[in-house]
């Protein structure tokens, strides 16, 4: 019996080293929780196939040009922009690279989109719709909307 009380007279809480030891050991479980889903959750796109990050890049560019064009049309799978400074920007798919690129006032290559087999326009009131297919068979669709 006494040696039940001395003990329990000796441990009447937690020392300080002891709350900052498990403060520690919670601290890096906590760490390691979002790296462990991202990993799991997040696993990267391969790069030869389509991209649903490129898509919304590719999304987001052609808002931006959207707002600095005074006017749209669509025609044969072609989408042309009358810029306010009197360029033609038009973005069509090169089937034997599988891309969808962007040329201004008919010169350049530049590739807005990879992996894209065919691709479809409407040009709207206030923006463009577009559907895309891509190699795999995914098919995306959006509505482009001018900001003004």
């Amino acid at each position: 019996m006494r040696v039940w009380q001395a003990v329990a007279a000796k441990e009447n809480g937690f020392t300080m080293i002891e709350a900052l030891l498990a403060l520690a050991a919670a601290m890096a479980v906590a760490a390691a929780v979002p790296a462990l889903l991202s990993v799991r959750l997040l696993a990267p796109e391969p790069t030869d196939a389509f991209s649903r990050l490129e898509w919304r890049l590719f999304l987001q560019q052609l808002q931006i040009e959207l707002n600095e064009t005074r006017q749209w049309s669509a025609g044969d799978h072609v989408l042309y922009l009358q810029k306010w400074s009197g360029e033609t920007v038009s973005f069509s798919v090169v089937a034997s690279r599988a891309e969808l690129i962007r040329q201004v006032d008919g010169a350049g290559n530049e590739t807005a989109l990879r992996h894209v087999r065919a691709v479809s326009y409407r040009a709207g009131a206030r923006g463009i719709f577009l559907q895309v297919t891509a190699d795999d068979g995914t098919v995306c669709e959006a509505f482009v909307a001018r900001a003004f």
